[in-house]
Parts: structure tokens; C-alpha cells; sequence
């Protein structure tokens, strides 16, 4: 199963954290990956790990910030590749700009229009452009979108944040529905808080560590492998009927409340040998 043989992948955010593993998964699976993101040398030495898997690698430099380049990312991995079966959106997060965080009265305008134009607008135009080539191609397709737990549970100081990725789920519901014509199916994965560069801050000690994992049942912080195991799954032939939909890879985040949250804090999680 799973099995990637000649399938085509373009990763963007490929150069570190959830994008590389994603990448390297699709590979372990048979494909040939490009990746795409800012820094030139995190990219090839992902595409180094990509060949040294036997796969064919191809490396693009880009600010998604400009989405008039997003077009051209998708058709020269087209053309690098052979074709494309696979597009994951990857890239975003925050923007380094004042009004970025905090209370939304603080919020500026340049941090509200960077911070939709690396989580909304180039993951839409990079789909778009996706969905031409595919259909183009004749073989259908799989575009996967990666969004946030913060789409679903509003983060008071994150609040642009997670409006933009509410907004990019939801394009992803109705792209599914719009490509279905052509046999391309998109998705979304919404993770919880992942290890990576840009959580080190949550995660900077064992007692944070701790802390950060008694908020998931599962108990423990996600790593870049959970998400890309899911997205192996999304992408491949065997979730052919599967579009349209967000996949929460949150450690069981989304069966907590904050009354629940309340009672398990008051009340300990029984030892499973009772249960």
C-alpha cells in the first residue's frame, strides 16, 4: 500500500520541519519531490537526502509572500519532474511584522495583508495553477494543504493567524468540491503543536515539554513524521475517495474542551489498567 512509484511531488516549506518530512516520506514511498522555500541551502540538502532515497530532486527558491510567482514554482516542477501528481502547501506560519501577534485592536495592515499572502493567497494560486496542470495531464491529482489546530480553536494573541488558516480549510472544502471534475481531490491537515525550529520556544525545557504534552490526551508533543504520515495517506491512490476534508493531527486535541481541560486538571486521567 502507499505505494508513490512515478508520482510526481512539489513540498512547499520543503527545507526543514513539517515540509522536509513530508518530502522525504513521499520519497521513501517512490516519488520524485521538488521543494520549495526561501532558503537555498536547507532546500539542497533536502534534495541531497531525496537522492541519496534514489529519487530525482528538484530545488526552488522562493518567497511565497509573492504570489505572482507561484504559477511559474508550479510549472517549472512540472517540467523539472516530468509532470505533477502531487502539490502540498506547506509554507506559512507567522510574519515577522508588528501587529502580527497580539490583541486584533494592534493588528496593522502590512501584517494582515503578508500574513494572508503566505497563508492564503499563494497556497490558493499554487492550488489553482495545480488544478490547471493536472487537468491538462488527464490523471487527476492530490493537493494537500496544511492549516492549524488554530483554524478551530481561536488563539487570543494569534488571532490573524488562525483567521487565515480558517480561511485556507475552508477554500480547500470548496476546491475539493470544484476539481472533483477532474479526478484531483484536495485536502488539509490541521496539526497540533509540532517540534520544530519554530515551536522551540514552547518546548525549551522539560517542564514546558511536560506541560505543553499534559494539554493533548495522547500526551506528548507532535513531530514533523506525524503529519507526514498523514499526508502520505491523503496523497495517495488508496484515499481516492477521499476530498475535501481536514485531518487533525492534534493528539486527541479535539476531544478536549475547556471544561474538559478543567475537569482533568482537577480530576487525574485514571490509570488505563481501571479503564
Amino acid at each position: 500500500m502507499f505505494s508513490y512509484e512515478g508520482k510526481k511531488a512539489l513540498v512547499t516549506g520543503g527545507g526543514r520541519g513539517i515540509g522536509r518530512a513530508i518530502a522525504l516520506a513521499f520519497a521513501r514511498q517512490g516519488a520524485d519531490v521538488a521543494v520549495a522555500a526561501r532558503s537555498r541551502d536547507e532546500l539542497e540538502g533536502v534534495a541531497g537526502e531525496i537522492r541519496n532515497l534514489g529519487r530525482k530532486a528538484h530545488v526552488f527558491q522562493i518567497d511565497l509572500e509573492h504570489t505572482e510567482r507561484v504559477g511559474e514554482m508550479v510549472n517549472k516542477a512540472a517540467r523539472e519532474l516530468g509532470g505533477l501528481d502531487i502539490l502540498v502547501n506547506n509554507a506559512g506560519g507567522m510574519v515577522d511584522l508588528p501587529g502580527a501577534q497580539g490583541q486584533l485592536s494592534e493588528t496593522t495592515v502590512e501584517a494582515f495583508d503578508a500574513m494572508y499572502a503566505v497563508n492564503v493567497r499563494s497556497p490558493l494560486f499554487a492550488a489553482l495553477a495545480a488544478c490547471k496542470l493536472m487537468s491538462q495531464q488527464g490523471r487527476g491529482g492530490a493537493i494537500l494543504n496544511i492549516v492549524s489546530i488554530d483554524a478551530v480553536f481561536p488563539a487570543p494573541t494569534e488571532g490573524i493567524y488562525g483567521s487565515a488558516k480558517a480561511a485556507l480549510a475552508n477554500l480547500t472544502k470548496v476546491l475539493g468540491y470544484e476539481a472533483g471534475k477532474d479526478r484531483i481531490r484536495v485536502n488539509a491537515i490541521a496539526p497540533g503543536v509540532i517540534e520544530t525550529r519554530l515551536t522551540e520556544k514552547w518546548l525549551a525545557g522539560d517542564e514546558q515539554r511536560a506541560d505543553r504534552a499534559s494539554f493533548y490526551p495522547i500526551n506528548r508533543v507532535g513531530v514533523p513524521d506525524d503529519v507526514a504520515a498523514a499526508a502520505v495517506y491523503l496523497c495517495s491512490d488508496e484515499a481516492g475517495w477521499v476530498s475535501g476534508n481536514v485531518l487533525y493531527v492534534t493528539g486527541g486535541q479535539l476531544a478536549t474542551s475547556d471544561v474538559f481541560r478543567w475537569v482533568r486538571a482537577h480530576n487525574p486521567v485514571p490509570d488505563s489498567s481501571r479503564i
